[in-house]
């Protein structure tokens, strides 16, 4: 059976989408080849050129990390929890995101989806922005510097006063000491070859936050939800979700084989227990699907600002 947070989905073909080892398997070739041909470049040579095209590939792995690490924490990737586990653990090492944070935060973001300032993951563009703020935003949003995927990630899954203030204690300290021991996994890694990591990974790691701030703010940014305020409200179902959801259309290769149908985000929102390596077997016409290029140049038209921290409603741009 399918499970989605402890809601099973309404799907008849249940056993067709369930997890598979097998393809989960497969779908490991292409980061361990990325990975592989990245490290290869960027280390081989005694070329510039070389070295810049294996920092983008090197950056494309280090995103599917950040994939994986999302698919994991569904429990929905492989049939094993254990495995899930032991990969969602790896590809948090990797980008540098505590594996139990992102399960914990992550589940309220399915669960309150649709509600702005309940959401834990949004509830931050409800802010007003003072004057220098609104300049950073938008000569970060201008200059494709990955300000908010940084943001995002430190401000959901290690900030100790966000954790305390959505989560019970247990799973607060099982998250802290999770933290505490990527943190010292990572001391270790920089203080016996942090020059190495710099020289060869560095660029390629901030390449993927590069990446990571065109998907991630696609997927909710700028589109119009209510705010609940002081109101005792009710979780949104997660098909009626995908009002509050966007998808961007890719060449489905790539979808499937680079991004994991990551960019498939109102079918994962309708279904999130359906591994994402299924999601593009549905056939769902989907009502928020953007063309990918389309997308990134109406949203990159518009300012920081406008984009993340206000909706269609108040703009008046549907992207």
């Amino acid at each position: 059976m399918i499970w989605g947070y402890g809601t099973m989905t309404a799907d008849t073909d249940t056993e067709r989408l369930s997890p598979s080892n097998v393809l989960a398997l497969a779908h490991l070739i292409v980061p361990v080849a990325l990975c592989s041909v990245g490290l290869w470049l960027s280390t081989g040579f005694d070329s510039t050129i070389a070295w810049i095209v294996g920092q983008a590939v090197l950056g494309a792995f280090f995103f599917q990390c950040f994939i994986l690490l999302h698919e994991t924490a569904h429990g929905s990737f492989f049939r094993s929890r254990v495995a899930n586990r032991l990969l969602g653990h790896l590809c948090g090492f990797l980008s540098v995101i505590p594996f139990h944070g992102w399960e914990a935060i992550h589940a309220l973001h399915h669960k309150w989806t649709g509600w702005r300032d309940r959401d834990p993951t949004t509830e931050v563009t409800v802010s007003e922005l003072g004057p220098l703020q609104r300049g950073i935003v938008n000569g970060a949003w201008l200059l494709w510097v990955p300000l908010f995927t940084l943001a995002y990630r430190i401000g959901n899954y290690w900030s100790p006063s966000k954790l305390r203030r959505h989560l019970p204690l247990r799973k607060v300290r099982r998250i802290q000491r999770n933290q505490v021991a990527l943190l010292a996994v990572l001391a270790v890694v920089i203080a016996l070859w942090g020059e190495w990591v710099i020289a060869n990974l560095g660029a390629a790691y901030l390449f993927s936050l590069v990446i990571s701030d065109l998907f991630i703010l696609s997927q909710h940014s700028h589109i119009d939800m209510p705010l609940a305020g002081d109101d005792d409200v009710q979780p949104i179902g997660y098909r009626l979700q995908v009002a509050y959801t966007r998808s961007l259309q890719i060449n489905p290769v790539l979808a499937r084989c680079v991004l994991l149908n990551f960019n498939l985000h109102e079918q994962h929102h309708a279904r999130p227990g359906i591994p994402a390596y299924h999601l593009g077997e549905l056939g769902e016409v989907m009502p928020r699907t953007r063309p990918f290029l389309g997308y990134v140049a109406r949203a990159k038209r518009m300012k920081g600002v406008d984009f993340i921290f206000s909706t269609t409603k108040r703009t008046g741009v549907d992207l």
